[in-house]
Parts: structure tokens; C-alpha cells; sequence
């Protein structure tokens, strides 16, 4: 290691907090000491860092308030010192320490709002990937339903909340006072997706569509989404449901390929 790369080290030591003589190598100056100098580049560090979070997580900073909010940013910083060149995955833990840090946990809803903005830029920045038509089930033989599978756009996600977290959002996204926090007795299924203008959408999914989108999701064939959509609908209704339920994913770009 060289001796600037070892200056470089030190200094960055000095940044997280870990053991660190890089204020030897730092002069002082009348109106301010080595140290005080270094704590300047820290405070500036430390800064940063907050505000690349509170870029990846506004409507939380919202439900919060801005008190609340830093006392969050503070113990984030302390707990996940940053370890990635890459802001856009520094603050992916935000929802971990969420659901495991008092006082933060009593409120288990301030965690799904975290997890819906980071699925928001999860998609976003997901890759592309092709987008069918339903032109391109006109030319299957019928013997490929047999086998027919799926591979999804790979921005598609599905989230699951046990609290009333999508209209919370929503209404703090809008800069509108939100409603109070509904505990469900089941949790809700919600689907996120980008489309092919490169806008996410995202809607709440029933269970038999969240079942069948989830069976598509893993690779299952299209007798086996039949099956489990059986669970549902009588043996009558759920081919005519299961070929709904695809032409409305391809119609929304979520369907990049069929294999059989």
C-alpha cells in the first residue's frame, strides 16, 4: 500500500468512526485545530449520507417528521456504516432495523411504508427485459398449454402488509394528511411493476390472482396455476379465470417470454 493510499485509509477510518491517525498528518491552524478541522469533513460525511436516505425514503421522512426522522438516520449511520460505493444500496437495511430497533418496532407500519419506497426503486432500476404482446399467444399450438410456463418482466414484485401501508403512502405522496393506520385481519397482496414507459404501477391483487401470479412467478406451468386457482373458483370457471388473469399480465407488460 502506498503512503497515500494509506493517508486515503486512515482518513476514511476517521469518517466511520474506527480507530484512525490521520489527525497527525493534518496541521493545525490558528483558528482551528487539526481535529476540528477533520470533524468539519465528518459532519459533511455524516450529512451526506442523511441525505441520500432521505431522498430514498420521503414519505417516510413525512409520517416522521423531521425530529424523528434524524434520531432514525443517526442510529442507521451508527448500526450500517456505509460499505458500499454506490449510494442507491446504502440504505437498503432501513426497513431491517425498522422492525428490530426500539422505538421504532412499536409501530410495525413504518417499516412497510419503508419497504414500499424501496420497491419503488427496485423497480425502477430493474432490468429491462422483453414485453409480450397477446399477439404472441395466437401462434401457440394447442398442445404448448400443456407445458406453457412464464418468465416475468424482472421489475415485478409482489408485496404482502398486514397494515393499511399502500394508503398511508399514497396520501402522504400526494402532501395529504394520512388516514389512521388500519391493522388487516389477513394480509393484502399488492403487485409493483414497471411498464413499458418506464412509469411503476402498482395495484392491491385479490388472493386467487396473488396465488396464480405467484405460481407464474416460480416457474409453474400453466396446468399447475389451474390447479391451485381450484382453491378458488369451481372446476368450470378456472380455466376461463387462469386465461384472464394472463391476458390481463401481458395487456399490463408484466409476461416476457413463454416457454413450453
Amino acid at each position: 500500500m502506498s503512503a497515500l493510499q494509506e493517508l486515503q485509509h486512515n482518513f476514511i477510518d476517521y469518517l466511520l468512526g474506527q480507530p484512525s491517525n490521520i489527525a497527525q498528518h493534518i496541521q493545525s491552524t490558528p483558528g482551528l485545530s487539526a481535529e476540528k478541522r477533520l470533524n468539519i469533513y465528518a459532519y459533511a460525511y455524516k450529512a451526506r449520507l442523511k441525505e441520500a436516505i432521505g431522498t430514498d425514503y420521503e414519505q417516510l421522512h413525512g409520517y416522521l417528521g423531521d425530529e424523528q426522522f434524524d434520531q432514525l438516520l443517526e442510529r442507521f449511520i451508527e448500526k450500517y456504516p456505509s460499505e458500499e460505493t454506490n449510494l442507491r444500496y446504502y440504505s437498503i437495511n432501513i426497513p431491517t432495523l425498522l422492525r428490530s430497533e426500539e422505538p421504532f418496532n412499536s409501530l410495525p407500519i413504518l417499516a412497510e411504508i419503508a419497504e414500499i419506497e424501496a420497491a419503488f426503486a427496485d423497480s425502477f432500476d430493474a432490468a429491462d427485459s422483453t414485453i409480450l404482446t397477446l399477439n404472441d399467444l395466437a401462434p401457440l399450438p394447442e398442445s404448448a398449454w400443456e407445458t406453457l410456463s412464464f418468465e416475468l418482466h424482472p421489475s415485478l414484485q409482489l408485496l404482502s402488509y398486514n397494515y393499511n401501508s399502500f394508503a398511508v403512502w399514497k396520501a402522504l405522496s400526494d402532501e395529504e394528511a394520512p388516514p389512521e393506520t388500519v391493522q388487516y385481519d389477513s394480509p393484502e397482496t399488492w403487485l409493483m411493476w414497471r411498464d413499458s414507459q418506464l412509469i411503476t404501477r402498482y395495484r392491491p391483487l385479490l388472493n386467487e390472482e396473488a396465488t396464480a401470479l405467484a405460481f407464474a412467478r416460480q416457474g409453474q406451468s400453466f396446468p399447475a396455476i389451474c390447479e391451485a386457482l381450484l382453491d378458488y373458483f369451481c372446476e368450470d370457471e378456472v380455466p376461463v379465470k387462469a386465461i384472464t388473469f394472463l391476458q390481463t399480465w401481458i395487456q399490463e407488460g408484466l409476461v416476457s417470454k413463454l416457454n413450453y
